[in-house]
């Protein structure tokens, strides 16, 4: 749902105030960080785990029914086609690298068969579409020719990294919180709101910023700020002052929030009107991708240290977390370089001149 609606207000705009748009466009995703935990959290203690999932059928289809009703191309469209061979190749590819790495953890190391045939497996289906993708004369299902494009190419990298930051940490901090802390599913929602207000309190200025000086400052700000936020939890343990790891969730929210809106308007610097639609779906993807991917790599290297601190109690699974916090840490520092790739200044992109 959110391409089509960054897609739609991207070529309404004409390709202008970028920053600005995205920062609109995000407004209403930011409630979700802020009030999402809570809500998860009282589900979980007052229903079936279940309904976790069932929530989201009604608002889906309130989604889909504004969608139907409120959003009408700016432009004319060709006939829809689909990429049948690119989904064939490309879904299951994904799948598979994203399933060997959760089996590391469960086998204790890469050097098994349910670990290595999955991963080889996927890389060659994601091979195999790189291939068609390039070279079918049809709208392939994601357009690889957009990576020519430098600050397209730099924003994705960055929005992978970032994917790493959001939600790989979005495993820790409940199960922190939980586990270490002996919180309650509510109370620990509670303790995770902060980040979703920091992101809040950034979201306008980032949007302003972007569209005077460019995206580059504003995401190496937001990164430092990011990594900033994460550092105390490195060090936290059973009894850490929750007043300081919540400012620490503000801080982290601030820069995730910076970060998001200033690399998403980046991406489409130097975008065709025509490539819009492509752009979009690549950069949720990116986002998503890497979302899933840190993930599934923070629960390995959780697992794995929390099985190597198992006898010592309560301040052996502290050091666990504190382990993989100091991976996601570096996940979000390495974001740096492909953010340096970014425009200094903002530039009319392509989409404006048309």
């Amino acid at each position: 749902m959110l391409p089509i609606v960054q897609n739609f207000l991207v070529e309404a705009a004409g390709g202008r105030k970028l920053g600005r748009i995205m920062a609109l466009i995000s407004l209403p995703t930011l409630f979700g960080p802020i009030v999402g935990p809570v809500i998860g959290g009282l589900i979980v203690n007052s229903l079936s785990w279940r309904w976790i999932f069932w929530i989201n059928v009604p608002f889906s289809i309130i989604g889909l029914v504004l969608a139907w009703r409120g959003l009408k191309p700016t432009t004319p469209r060709k006939r829809a086609y689909l990429d049948i061979t690119g989904l064939a190749l490309l879904s299951p590819g994904l799948a598979a690298i994203l399933y060997a790495p959760t089996e590391v953890g469960v086998k204790d190391g890469f050097g098994h068969i349910i670990v290595i045939a999955p991963l080889a497996a996927g890389v060659a289906l994601l091979g195999a579409f790189a291939v068609h993708a390039l070279r079918t004369r049809r709208p392939p299902l994601v357009d690889l020719r957009l990576f020519k494009v430098r600050s397209f190419t730099a924003s994705n990298t960055v929005l992978f990294l970032a994917g790493f930051g959001v939600f790989g940490a979005l495993l820790l901090l409940p199960l922190y919180y939980q586990q270490v802390r002996g919180q309650s599913p509510l109370y620990a929602g509670l303790l995770l709101a902060p980040q979703g207000v920091g992101m809040l309190l950034t979201r306008s200025a980032a949007g302003t910023l972007t569209d005077r000086i460019g995206s580059r400052p504003i995401v190496l700000a937001g990164v430092a700020l990011t990594a900033a936020g994460t550092v105390a939890y490195t060090q936290a343990g059973v009894h850490t002052n929750e007043v300081l790891l919540g400012l620490s969730l503000v801080v982290r929210g601030a820069g995730l929030g910076a970060v998001t809106i200033a690399i998403l308007a980046a991406a489409y610097l130097g975008i065709a009107p025509e490539e819009i639609p492509h752009a979009s779906t690549v950069t949720r993807i990116s986002q998503q991708i890497g979302g899933a991917f840190g993930t599934a790599i923070l629960a390995m290297i959780l697992t794995t240290q929390l099985h190597t601190h198992r006898a010592g109690g309560l301040v052996g699974q502290a050091s666990a977390f504190g382990t993989a916090f100091w991976w996601s840490l570096g996940f979000t520092v390495i974001a740096l370089v492909p953010a340096l790739l970014l425009p200094v200044r903002a530039k009319t992109p392509a989409t404006a001149g048309s």
